[in-house]
């Protein structure tokens, strides 16, 4: 009669604190707990959009916080942890800017505003490999119009089959 009597006290226990979990669980904020994120761009980054879109806006569309894995492919690796280790590398990292052809959106150069490092060493790698030119201005450089425009200038001119 008592183990009845626990095993009975136990599942009401259980219902109850499953109620609970319930109830919660069906509140908006806890379910979804989202908001958007305002504003979209810091202050930086939409003075940075507004001088690339005068550089070289006529010529390019230019997208933003584009991430590498909506990019870039894996190859096929032979392992599958190997694959996983390479597509968790780009799945979070993304491009400040990626300037893309206005016909066909292929990309033609990316853009980051950050000095290389021995950090974001990956990135340059990266880019080299798959024939995208990268440019990377400084904080200071990314501010000048016309240092912005020749290093875009620059980095087609080396590798002139990404441009249609």
């Amino acid at each position: 009669m008592s183990l009845l009597i626990v095993v009975l006290a136990a599942f009401a226990c259980f219902a109850l604190v499953f109620l609970i979990k319930q109830r919660q669980f069906s509140q908006p904020a806890i379910r979804l707990p989202y908001q958007l994120k305002q504003p979209f761009f810091s202050p930086s980054e939409r003075a940075q959009l507004e001088l690339l879109e005068q550089a070289v806006g006529g010529e390019f569309r230019i997208l933003t916080k584009v991430r590498l894995a909506d990019v870039v492919n894996v190859t096929a690796i032979p392992r599958r942890s190997t694959w996983y280790h390479a597509t968790n590398r780009i799945s979070a990292a993304s491009f400040d800017f990626l300037l893309c052809d206005r016909q066909q959106l292929a990309p033609v150069c990316a853009v980051e505003i950050e000095e290389a490092s021995e950090a974001n060493a990956f990135l340059d790698e990266l880019c080299e490999a798959i024939g995208l030119p990268l440019v990377r201005l400084s904080p200071r450089t990314a501010g000048s119009f016309d240092q912005v425009r020749a290093a875009i200038e620059q980095a087609l001119a080396c590798c002139p089959t990404t441009r249609s």
